[in-house]
């Protein structure tokens, strides 16, 4: 009986790991937040730009407002732009810049100024898509909610990856393909693991808000694509993958030179705008289905609406032209769209040039390879694309069309704040030759429990370190020590003792442990402490031995690997 209830008291405490207490009262309520939040921002966003775009065409425009109505909307973007000029810059960049470089703070007073600008931006006809004003808004939402609950830096990145997944997946209701999206973002050849759950938490809850004001259909209505999977469909997605991969280095290489250019141009920032946007309506005047969205044309292509290989080639260059000005001139919007309609182009382009009847498989898949080329997201694109018009049959072509994209396109990226990868070019494998004995700092500077502060302190000055651990008066280690809580308190109670100043909770390891092994459980851990383990005698399990820290780890890696490259 005794032995039965003894279990009892000990299974919540399995089942209650640490990671799932940290998911239970952090980042599922957090996620849920800025999904809500990111949403609703999402769902405005959106109605913003119907209306002013509804008011812009609200009647036929003679050829010369067909040119002024998207100046006149850069004109506005920019007056607002040059009063928070904070805003200015390409959104998904500025994420990626706030990811890597700030600690996940975006200043969530741009929120009101992104959405607007990129309202008239969008609405009056410039060339740009939504999804980098919605990571911005996304951004600076979540970046609020992290701050005021107090989270590390570390958490903030995440957190910001969830508000951009939730804004990301509310436009384009593409709720998995949006998550693994925004976790793919930050890097060319990486994915932010660590943000999986909140980003997928979030992800869910800001599709939830936008089905319940848009309807559960897919983002795209298109008809049901029927073809049979053989080698002929594969070869020519792997085609259509290859060129993809070169338009969207032609695509990149025009881009950037026409926003070197502009940046070259010394007049008011709001007139630099309004002339992207004069120049994208004369583009518009050529080819009219380039301004906007350019939602309907993509959609007309995609249910098989025929098109002369001259139409396409002039709509394929046009895009590129027209959202190269809106954007590089400092028009707030993004490309992601933009480079989808370019990508569903040269499918059509290569299916009619084949002589094929269903054109449509062929521009899916050349949406999906142009978005993995161009932004470096080769996982996210097939998912995201199959959910944007609901064909899920499409997967395999996409999956070859993108991955041939991605490796194509190499090093050019539409974003030019990637980062290569997340992790440390170090083969970890090699710490499995290694124990934490071969790795650990000795001798070690320990504090008794019985010593005030100021002799703690005396102690500690002989070797300068973060945290000290406490040892009772057999070695055995009972707890740790902030250097700077002992000098805190030596100055105001010298005579307080250790043990009432020391934390009792830090972590240990055996010092026979494999290498490999102390690296996971540093990685794995929640608790800050992790970064710095106090290391045990295996047998005694409690006599401290040495210190283990995430720098001596990566000093040992660092020497095994130089060792197997000799």
């Amino acid at each position: 009986m005794l032995n039965d209830r003894r279990l009892s008291r000990s299974v919540p405490k399995r089942l209650l790991t640490t990671d799932f207490q940290d998911y239970l009262g952090k980042w599922i309520p957090l996620s849920i937040a800025v999904g809500i939040v990111g949403g609703f921002f999402s769902v405005v966003f959106q109605a913003l730009i119907v209306l002013i775009g509804d008011v812009a065409s609200s009647t036929a425009l003679p050829w010369y407002l067909i040119i002024l109505v998207p100046a006149a909307g850069g004109l506005v973007a920019g007056l607002i732009l040059t009063a928070f000029p904070q805003a200015r810059g390409f959104g998904n960049d500025e994420v990626i810049d706030a990811i890597h470089h700030r600690g996940g703070k975006v200043d969530w007073r741009l929120v009101p100024s992104i959405l607007v600008a990129s309202s008239f931006t969008i609405g009056s006809g410039g060339s740009a898509g939504r999804e980098s004003p919605a990571s911005l808004i996304g951004a600076g939402i979540s970046s609020a909610i992290g701050e005021r609950f107090g989270l590390s830096r570390s958490d903030m990145r995440i957190i910001i990856i969830a508000g951009t997944a939730a804004c990301f997946s509310a436009l384009f209701k593409a709720p998995l393909g949006c998550a693994v999206f925004a976790l793919e973002i930050p890097y060319k050849n990486d994915i932010e693991s660590r943000a999986a759950v909140p980003a997928l938490i979030a992800s869910i809850v800001g599709y939830l808000m936008a089905v319940s004001v848009f309807g559960m259909g897919p983002y795209m209505d298109v008809s049901d694509m029927v073809f049979t999977l053989d080698h002929t469909v594969l070869g020519i997605a792997a085609v259509v993958g290859s060129l993809a991969g070169l338009g969207g280095i032609a695509f990149i290489t025009l881009f950037k030179s026409i926003r070197r250019a502009f940046s070259k141009v010394h007049i008011p920032f709001a007139a630099k705008v309004a002339l992207g946007g004069l120049l994208t309506g004369m583009v518009g005047l050529l080819a009219p289905d380039v301004l906007g969205l350019g939602e309907e044309p993509v959609a007309r292509m995609i249910n098989g609406g025929a098109m002369a290989l001259s139409t396409l080639a002039l709509l394929l260059v046009a895009k590129m032209l027209a959202t190269s000005l809106t954007v590089g001139s400092g028009g707030a919007g993004g490309v992601f769209f933009p480079s989808l309609f370019i990508g569903g182009t040269i499918g059509a382009l290569t299916a009619t040039a084949l002589g094929l009847q269903d054109t449509g498989l062929y521009v899916v898949v050349g949406m999906g390879a142009m978005m993995a080329g161009v932004t470096k997201t080769p996982i996210s694109a097939p998912i995201m694309i199959t959910e944007i018009v609901g064909g899920y049959g499409v997967l395999i072509p996409l999956m070859i069309a993108s991955v041939l994209a991605y490796m194509l396109t190499g090093d050019y990226s539409i974003y030019q704040r990637q980062l290569t990868r997340r992790q440390f070019r170090f083969d970890i494998s090699t710490l499995g030759e290694v124990r934490v004995e071969d790795m650990m700092r000795t001798p070690v500077i320990a504090v008794q429990e019985g010593m005030n502060a100021i002799e703690a302190l005396d102690r500690a000055e002989r070797e300068a370190h973060y945290i000290y651990p406490v040892v009772d008066a057999e070695h055995r280690v009972i707890g740790q020590v902030r250097r700077e809580a002992l000098r805190m308190v030596a100055e105001s109670a010298p005579d307080a003792r250790v043990e009432d100043i020391m934390s009792r909770s830090f972590q240990k390891i055996p010092a026979d442990m494999e290498g490999v092994n102390a690296f996971e459980r540093m990685n794995s851990s929640c608790y800050p402490q992790a970064i710095r383990f106090m290391v045990v005698d295996p047998e005694d399990g409690e006599k401290l031995v040495g210190i283990l820290s995430r720098i001596d780890v990566l000093e040992a890696m660092e020497a095994l690997d130089e060792w197997h490259h000799r």
